[in-house]
């Protein structure tokens, strides 16, 4: 409380700074993984089957009936409600409002959503919260931006409903959540696991890039702490250096859960930003 908004941030006084697995047979499997964690718990290996979700764009365009599509989007509404007249949300646009390193997002893109028509709950509140964040960036900066979405598990149903929102778009393309950034972006991934949190700091692994990242998702930390000591109690996990090492030098600010009524939905969240000074250290 003591730091400045900036400092808070990670920006210092003169800067402004392969592959989706299926967890079981279905896609509801497949969201189950993302599942509840406690803040004061580092996030466990969850044992899972390895069948790779074979991506299909074309289930985008299949055909849909308008009832379900208007009675989705009600569900959706009302999550919405839900979540904006929670202390959960109140905190969390306080919290938006000090993250100038969010400010300077010129573009969102959100990973792992899951399926609003077919997830569980927890679905439609996270994306409540991409529809939030949005709104509260274009109110803190006068600028709108574009917000990608993209999930192996979207319908044409959830296609529609996302797209009925201005500047909301659903990808075609599996990036494996790999994108390169040339210019400053928020990535919002609730829950995702740790491999495809790894992907992008890896696709991105550069002085140049890194700063450009502001990530919304599972706390850095909690990896940090179970991964960031190779002992024979606390193995170093050969498969993502790069997530071990982003969280030394990520500046995070955790998201309290203040016992949301979904609490799988937005538990164990923090905001991380990776300050020039600090990313500079890694590439010495």
């Amino acid at each position: 409380r003591t730091l400045s908004r900036a400092l808070l941030w990670g920006m210092g006084e003169n800067e402004q700074e392969d592959g989706w697995t299926v967890a079981g047979a279905g896609k509801k499997n497949w969201k189950r993984r993302k599942g509840k964690t406690s803040h004061h718990q580092a996030p466990q290996k969850r044992h899972k089957t390895t069948q790779k979700y074979v991506w299909d764009p074309a289930v985008l365009d299949g055909p849909v009936e308008e009832g379900q599509v208007r009675s989705l989007s009600q569900r959706v509404r009302t999550a919405q409600e839900v979540l904006n007249s929670s202390k959960f949300c109140s905190n969390f646009r306080k919290l938006l409002q000090d993250n100038l390193a969010a400010h300077l997002a010129e573009e969102v893109v959100v990973y792992g959503l899951g399926s609003l028509e077919n997830g569980p709950p927890a679905c439609k509140y996270q994306f409540a919260l991409a529809i939030i964040l949005t709104e509260e960036l274009a109110r803190a900066t006068g600028r709108t931006r574009d917000v990608l979405f993209f999930d192996p598990a979207f319908t044409a149903y959830d296609k529609r409903v996302i797209e009925s929102y201005e500047n909301f778009f659903v990808m075609r393309e599996d990036e494996h959540c790999a994108r390169t950034t040339t210019k400053p972006t928020l990535f919002y991934m609730p829950h995702c696991e740790a491999e495809l949190y790894h992907s992008l700091l890896k696709a991105n692994w550069r002085l140049h890039q890194l700063p450009n990242l502001v990530i919304l998702g599972n706390s850095f930390a909690s990896y940090k702490l179970r991964w960031g000591v190779s002992s024979q109690h606390k193995p170093f996990p050969p498969d993502y250096p790069e997530l071990v090492s982003a969280a030394e030098c990520a500046c995070e600010v955790p998201v309290p859960d203040f016992n949301f009524v979904e609490l799988s939905a937005v538990n164990d969240m923090s905001f991380h930003c990776f300050p020039r000074h600090s990313v500079s250290k890694l590439f010495q």
